[in-house]
C-alpha cells in the first residue's frame, strides 16, 4: 500500500490516491481520498478488503498515518490496529528506503502516466469514478511480464482464486484497544547499533551492524523478536498499553 500525492484538480482542489497492489496477481485497488489522515485510510483499506479479499501482510512505508504517534510510538495507530483486528500482519519497509516497496511504486508511476497526467479532470467527483474505470481496466487489460503475459483478472481465474472478503455490510470496528497480533519493522543497523521502532531507539549487539533486520512485535506477548533472516538472534521486552 501507498498513497500517492497530493495531486490537483484545477479549480477543484487537492487529493491523494491510496494505491494497493496484490502481490499474487498484480490486482490493484485505488481509493482517491481528500486527505491523508488515518481513519481515511482505515476506510479506504476496509472497502478494499471487500472486494480484493483480506491479505496476510501489509506493506507500506513509515508514514506517520500508517504508523500512529511520534509522543506515543507503542500505542500504534488506526491503520495497525485495523490490521490486527484482522488478522493482517502490518510490515513496514526500511526507514528511507521507497524502493522497498518496489511493486506498489511501479503502479504509481504507472497510474501518474496512464491515468492522471493523460486527461483532465473536471472535478473531484469525475476523477474518482475514472479512477475505478482504471482500477478496472488495469486488472482486466494489463498484461504482466511477471505473471508470463497474463492480466491480474486471467492470473486469478487461472488458479480458481477466491478471496476472503470483508463482508459488504462490516463497519469500521471500535478500536480503542490493540488487538493480538504481529507487527514486523525492516529496519538497517548502522554503526551506532541502534534498531529505531517508530521513532524509539534500542541498542542491538555489534554482530548485527550494516545488516538489514526484522523486528517483529507480538502484542500480546509484550515482546519484539528480532531476526537476521530467518534465525531470531535476540528477544526484548516491549509492553503494549492495554486500554488506549
Amino acid at each position: 500500500m501507498d498513497l500517492v500525492g497530493p495531486r490537483y484538480i484545477k479549480g477543484d482542489g487537492r487529493f491523494y490516491s491510496m494505491n494497493v497492489i496484490d502481490l499474487f496477481d498484480r490486482a490493484a485497488y485505488i481509493e482517491s481520498q481528500r486527505t491523508k489522515e488515518d481513519s481515511h485510510v482505515c476506510h479506504g483499506l476496509l472497502r478494499c478488503w471487500k472486494t480484493m479479499g483480506i491479505p496476510d501482510y501489509l506493506q507500506m512505508d513509515n508514514a506517520l498515518n500508517f504508523r500512529g504517534s511520534n509522543r506515543y510510538p507503542r500505542s500504534f495507530g488506526m491503520v495497525i490496529r485495523l490490521c490486527l483486528a484482522y488478522g493482517v500482519h502490518p510490515v513496514f519497509i526500511p526507514i528511507a528506503e521507497p524502493w522497498r516497496n518496489g511493486v506498489v511504486e511501479h503502479f504509481n508511476d504507472t497510474y501518474d502516466k496512464k491515468f492522471y497526467r493523460r486527461q483532465w479532470f473536471s472535478s473531484y467527483a469525475v476523477l474518482k469514478r475514472q479512477s475505478k474505470n482504471f482500477q478496472r481496466f488495469h486488472n482486466k487489460q494489463h498484461h504482466y511480464s511477471f505473471l508470463k503475459g497474463k492480466t491480474p483478472f486471467e492470473m486469478r481465474q487461472a488458479h480458481e482464486f477466491t478471496p476472503v472478503t470483508v463482508g459488504s455490510n462490516t463497519k469500521m470496528p471500535h478500536l480503542s484497544f490493540i488487538p493480538d497480533g504481529y507487527i514486523s519493522v525492516i529496519r538497517f543497523i548502522r554503526s551506532d547499533r541502534k534498531l529505531d521502532i517508530f521513532g524509539e531507539r534500542f541498542d542491538v549487539s555489534k554482530n548485527l551492524v550494516y545488516s538489514y533486520v526484522r523486528a517483529m512485535i507480538i502484542t500480546q506477548l509484550h515482546v519484539v523478536q528480532l531476526y537476521l533472516g530467518n534465525e531470531i538472534v535476540d528477544t526484548f521486552e516491549y509492553k503494549v498499553p492495554n486500554d488506549l
